[in-house]
This record gives C-alpha cells, sequence and structure tokens, in this order.
C-alpha cells in the first residue's frame, strides 16, 4: 500500500468517524422526560417533609424511579430494538446511561434504607452521579454545551450541600440543576436531530 493510499483510507475512517458522531446525536426525549419528572416531584417531596409526612417520601421516590424507566424504555429502549445499524458513540451513551443509573438507584434507595446516611444527602449525592451522566454524553457526542450542562450538576451539589436546614432553598437549587441539567441538555440534543433530520 503505497502513502496515497493510506491517506485515503484513513480520511475515509475519519469521515465515518465523523458521521457516526453526528448521527449518534439523536432526540433528547428522555433528557427532558426525567427532567420534567423531576421538577414536578422535587416540590412534592418538599412538601410531604414540611407537612411531616415522611411516610410518603419513600413511595414517591419509587413512582419517580417506575416512571424514568418507563421513559427510558419509551426513548431509548424500544428505539435501539428495532434499530439494524447501532453507532458506537451511541451504544457508548446508553452504556453511560445504565452504569450511572443503577449507582444513582443505590444512593436514592438502599444506603438511606440501610442508614448508610440520612435521605436528606440524597439529592448532593444523586446530584454527582447526573453530573457524570450529562458530561460524558456531552464528550461522547462532542457537544461542548451538554459538557456544562453536566458541570451545573457539580455545582448544584455544592450548593445544596452548602444549605443544610434549608429545604426550599434546596429544591430551588435541585430544580435549576433539573433545568440545566436534563431539560437544556435534551433541547440541545432535540434541535440536533431535527437539523440532522431535515
Amino acid at each position: 500500500m503505497n502513502p496515497d493510499q493510506i491517506q485515503s483510507e484513513i480520511s475515509i475512517i475519519k469521515e465515518m468517524i465523523a458521521k457516526s458522531r453526528r448521527e449518534a446525536a439523536e432526540s433528547g426525549h428522555f433528557f427532558v422526560g426525567i427532567g420534567v419528572l423531576g421538577i414536578v416531584a422535587t416540590p412534592l417531596i418538599g412538601l410531604l417533609e414540611s407537612l411531616h409526612l415522611d411516610r410518603l417520601v419513600l413511595p414517591v421516590f419509587v413512582l419517580m424511579a417506575l416512571i424514568s424507566a418507563a421513559i427510558g424504555y419509551w426513548t431509548v429502549a424500544r428505539r435501539a430494538k428495532t434499530e439494524r445499524v447501532k453507532s458506537y458513540p451511541k451504544s457508548l451513551c446508553y452504556q453511560v446511561l445504565f452504569a450511572c443509573s443503577i449507582p444513582a438507584l443505590m444512593i436514592m434507595f438502599l444506603f438511606p434504607i440501610l442508614r448508610v446516611y440520612p435521605w436528606n444527602l440524597v439529592p448532593v449525592l444523586t446530584s454527582l452521579i447526573m453530573g457524570i451522566m450529562v458530561y460524558s454524553a456531552g464528550t461522547i457526542f462532542e457537544i461542548r454545551s451538554i459538557r456544562w450542562c453536566g458541570v451545573s450538576w457539580w455545582i448544584g451539589a455544592v450548593l445544596m450541600a452548602l444549605s443544610p436546614g434549608r429545604p426550599w432553598i434546596r429544591i430551588s437549587i435541585m430544580n435549576l440543576s433539573l433545568f440545566i441539567g436534563f431539560i437544556l441538555p435534551g433541547l440541545i440534543l432535540n434541535r440536533k436531530y431535527k437539523a440532522r433530520k431535515s
């Protein structure tokens, strides 16, 4: 193989990788759905805590997890089953979403139930995992604005940790994190997906 042929094949490979990344950035309905669910559920949990109905917080968490799983199935898993060819970045992103979801569930349910830490640390610790999830998605799809949305989760975690005993401030921070960290990336992905389809 001469140098011109090698260069030509390298160019083809680079174009295939770039095309794969562009096509991988699919609709962001998953992020938008989870973000809206969280924005609705967070004040509800705060209200239950302020009314001293703590026994209802765990059922709300369970309901959130079930609805999140349904959103994940309808927006990601169902579409993945019908695709004949999956791009590597898209498959990698799905694996990152799954890998972050498992520790998030442990943080939300297992460790507080085992009394490893109190329930009020759940939003702080969950935000750290959500930041990894969103930042990784932005890195995989090479979308810098989504990486910054991931960083907003970590900033939110610090602000919530510095606001103990102020539930409505923490709720406001969490809802802002949900908007910037989930809904905004979803809207960015939707815009790129529509631009690709047209």
